[in-house]
Formats: structure tokens, C-alpha cells, sequence
């Protein structure tokens, strides 16, 4: 898929099943995705445009996420739309939310080619 990262795109659905608890039976249950193309996919295989979709709509991923932009700037996006979620996570009391963006803005100043 040109410029679309498959890859990091099912690490972050892997996140998500992990998460809630369930498994790739389920996930394929509650998608429609065969669980033969679940594990394809964990081998680098993709599905079709519906499957993507459907597994899309069900972790609340949104591909395009996962698609390289020249004038994407990942220092810059990428941390906002992290804040930006656990922001919204009802789970996370502020002073957890401000614990986990210090923790990952630190990680990604570390691990990245940018300077932060």
C-alpha cells in the first residue's frame, strides 16, 4: 500500500486488542474480518479496503494516521494527537494526563531524529 505504514498500523490494533481485553476471535467476530486474515496480517499480508475499514472503525483508528505526508512534521503532530487523546480518556485524572505526556514527550526527545 503506497505510503500507507501497514506495519505500524497493526501494532496500534494490537494496542487496542490488548487493551480491551479481547481476542483476535472476537475482534474477528465483532468485524467480520476472517480470523485466517487476522493472522496473515500479523504476517504482513493486508485485507481489502472494506477490512481495513471495518477493523478502522472498530479500534477507532483512522488510516490515514498511518499514511506519510512530506509535510507531516512528527515531533509536532504526533505528540498533539497523543495529548489530545489521553486528554480525552475519561479513565485518566489531569494529573495522570500531564504524568503521561511529560513521560512520553521525554521518550520521543530520546528516541527520535528531532530535537524536541
Amino acid at each position: 500500500m503506497k505510503g500507507f505504514n501497514a506495519r505500524a498500523f497493526y501494532e496500534v490494533l494490537e494496542q487496542v486488542v490488548t487493551t480491551r481485553n479481547v481476542t483476535w476471535r472476537e475482534l474477528a467476530r465483532d468485524t467480520g474480518i476472517t480470523p485466517s486474515t487476522l493472522s496473515r496480517m500479523a504476517r504482513g499480508k493486508w485485507p481489502d479496503a472494506a477490512g481495513l475499514a471495518a477493523l478502522s472503525a472498530w479500534a477507532d483508528i483512522n488510516p490515514a494516521d498511518f499514511v506519510s505526508r512530506p509535510e507531516h512534521t512528527p515531533s509536532r503532530d504526533s505528540l498533539g494527537a497523543i495529548s489530545s487523546l489521553l486528554r480525552s480518556d475519561p479513565n485518566l485524572e489531569p494529573t495522570a494526563v500531564t504524568a503521561l505526556e511529560a513521560i512520553i514527550g521525554v521518550a520521543y526527545a530520546r528516541l527520535s531524529q528531532e530535537p524536541f
